[in-house]
C-alpha cells in the first residue's frame, strides 16, 4: 500500500498523502439517476436566479438594452469550464477545493486569504436586503431593514434545526428553483407580445454588440453571470455534501438537533492506473456536466434571465412605464406587473421576487461559514481538535449573521449588490487561478484537465482582471443608487 501511493503521488508531491479506496459506482446516467443527483447543480441553479436577474435583467431589458444580453451566454460557457474544474478536484479527493488551495505554499495563506476575500465579497447581505424589500413593499407593514433582521435570523434558525444542513439547504433550493422559474415564465408570457419576444430574442443572440448608451458598470455583472465570483466556489462543498464521486467517504455537516459527524482534514484517492476505475470517473464527470448543462446553465440561468429581460422590455416598449429608481429596483418588476394586472399581480410577482433573492442567502452564509471551517480545521488541527467540524461550522455561521445584521444600514440593497459584483470579478479570477494549480500540481495525469479545459480557463480569467481594472477606473460603485 505505501508503494501504491508513492507511485500515485509521486508527480504531484502531495502532502499529507491521500488515502486510496475504490471510486463508488456512479448512477446510470438516466432521467431518473440525474433527478437524484441534480442536487449541487440545482443550489447553483437557484443562485443563478437571484441578484442578477431580480436586481438587473428586467431594469436592463427595461432600459432597452437587450442586446448586451449575448455576454450572458458567453459568460455562461466559462462559468460551466470553471466549475468543471471544481467539481473535478472535490470527486477526485473529496475535499473541498479550499482543503486543497491548504497545500499550496506559503502554509496558512490562501485557506485564510480565500475565506476572508469571500466574506468580504459576499458576505454583505444585499440578496436577503433585496427580499426584504419586496416584503415591505408587498405587505405595507415594516420597512426593509426590519424585515432583513427577521430575515437572516431564519438562515441559522432553519440550518441549526435541521438534520443534515445541506439536506435543509437543498429542499429550500428546490422549492425556490421551481417557483421562480414557473412563476416568472408564466407572468412574462401573460403580459407579452410576439414581436417582444422576437426583439429580445435578437439582442440575445447579437454577439458582439455593444448598444449606444449603456454604462461600464452596467455591463460588469453580466460577465459574472448565471453565478460568478464565489458562488462557482461554493459547488464544491455542495457536491461534497451530495457524496458524488470521492466525497462519498466524506461525513457530513448536521444540525444542533442531530450528533455530529465526523469531517476528514485529508481525503483520498483512487488507482487511476485502473481502466476500470477511469471509466467509473469519465462517468462521474459526465453526471456534473449534465446536472450542470440543465439545472445551472439553461434552466437557472440563460431561461430564468430571458423572462426577466422580456418582462422588462415588455414593460417598457409595450406599456410604456417608467422605472422607479434607488432601492426600488428589488421589486422593479413586481410593480411592472401591479400596473399591468392590478394588486393581485403586484402581490404574486412580488413573491416570486421574493423566493428568487431569498433563497440566495442560505447558499452564500453556508458556502462561507464552511470556507472559515475548512480554513480553522484543516490549517490548524491541533487547536479545533477538541470540538467537531460542526461546532466550527456555527461558529462561523453565527458571526456572519450577526455581521450582515450589522451591515445592513451600510447601503441599499443595489448598492451592496453591485459592489459585489465588482469584487466579483477579481474574486473569479482569484479562483480560477488557484484551482488550476491544485489540479495540475497535485492531480494524477489521467485525470488532470485537458489543454483545452486550461485555455478556455485562462481566456476568462485576462477578461476578468481586465474588465476589473477598467470599472475600478472609469466608473467604480458608488453609494446612492
Amino acid at each position: 500500500m505505501g508503494e501504491e501511493k508513492s507511485n500515485l503521488w509521486k508527480a504531484g508531491d502531495i502532502k499529507p498523502a491521500l488515502e486510496i479506496k475504490p471510486l463508488p459506482e456512479p448512477p446510470p446516467l438516466t432521467l431518473r439517476g440525474i433527478a437524484v443527483w441534480c442536487g449541487p447543480a440545482v443550489i447553483l441553479g437557484t443562485l443563478s436566479v437571484g441578484g442578477f436577474e431580480a436586481y438587473h435583467a428586467g431594469f436592463m431589458g427595461a432600459k432597452l438594452f437587450a442586446g448586451i444580453f449575448w455576454v450572458y451566454i458567453v459568460s455562461s460557457f466559462f462559468q460551466l469550464f470553471l466549475n468543471n474544474e471544481i467539481a473535478r478536484w472535490t470527486m477526485a479527493t473529496g475535499e473541498t477545493i479550499l482543503q486543497g488551495f491548504t497545500r499550496l505554499r506559503p502554509r496558512y495563506l490562501w485557506g485564510w486569504l480565500t475565506a476572508i476575500f469571500a466574506w468580504l465579497q459576499t458576505g454583505w447581505p444585499a440578496w436577503i436586503t433585496g427580499a426584504a424589500a419586496g416584503a415591505a413593499a408587498l405587505s405595507g407593514i415594516g420597512t426593509w431593514q426590519s424585515w432583513s433582521i427577521v430575515a437572516l435570523a431564519l438562515v441559522w434558525i432553519i440550518f441549526a434545526a435541521s438534520k443534515y444542513v445541506y439536506r435543509a439547504l437543498e429542499l429550500l433550493m428546490y422549492g425556490a428553483f421551481v417557483i421562480a422559474n414557473v412563476g416568472l415564465t408564466i407572468f412574462t408570457l401573460l403580459m407579452t407580445t410576439p414581436k417582444a419576444v422576437a426583439d429580445v430574442a435578437a439582442g440575445w443572440v447579437s454577439f458582439g454588440l455593444i448598444p449606444a448608451g449603456i454604462t461600464v458598470a452596467a455591463i460588469g455583472p453580466f460577465l459574472l453571470q448565471p453565478a460568478g465570483g464565489f458562488w462557482n466556489f461554493w459547488h464544491t462543498y455542495w457536491v461534497r455534501e451530495r457524496g458524488m464521486g470521492m466525497a462519498h467517504y466524506y461525513g457530513h455537516v448536521t444540525g444542533l438537533t442531530a450528533k455530529p459527524e465526523e469531517i476528514r482534514r485529508s481525503g483520498y484517492m483512487f488507482d487511476t492506473s485502473n481502466p476500470e476505475e477511469l471509466r467509473k470517473w469519465s462517468r462521474w464527470m459526465k453526471l456534473n456536466g449534465i446536472t450542470m448543462v440543465l439545472f445551472f446553465i439553461i434552466l437557472g440561468g440563460i431561461w430564468f434571465t430571458f423572462m426577466a429581460s422580456l418582462a422588462g422590455y415588455t414593460a417598457r416598449s409595450v406599456y410604456g412605464m417608467e422605472l422607479p429608481s434607488g432601492w426600488k429596483i428589488a421589486v422593479v418588476i413586481s410593480e411592472i406587473f401591479g400596473k399591468v394586472w392590478g394588486p393581485i399581480g403586484f402581490s404574486l410577482f412580488g413573491l416570486v421576487i421574493i423566493a428568487a433573492l431569498f433563497d440566495s442567502q442560505f447558499s452564500i452564509y453556508d458556502g462561507i461559514a464552511r470556507q472559515f471551517t475548512d480554513s480553522f480545521y484543516v490549517e490548524h488541527p491541533k487547536a479545533s481538535e477538541k470540538k467537531s467540524y460542526r461546532f466550527w461550522y456555527f461558529i462561523a455561521l453565527t458571526f456572519l449573521v450577526a455581521y450582515g445584521i450589522c451591515a445592513i444600514p451600510l447601503g441599499t440593497p443595489y448598492f451592496i449588490w453591485l459592489i459585489a459584483n465588482w469584487l466579483g470579478q477579481a474574486a473569479q479570477a482569484y479562483i480560477t487561478i488557484l484551482m488550476l494549480a491544485i489540479n495540475l500540481k497535485f492531480l494524477p495525469k489521467p485525470i488532470r484537465p485537458k489543454w483545452y479545459h486550461l485555455l478556455i480557463n485562462i481566456i476568462w480569467i485576462v477578461v476578468l482582471i481586465g474588465y476589473f481594472i477598467l470599472w475600478t477606473v472609469v466608473e467604480p460603485p458608488r453609494l446612492g443608487i
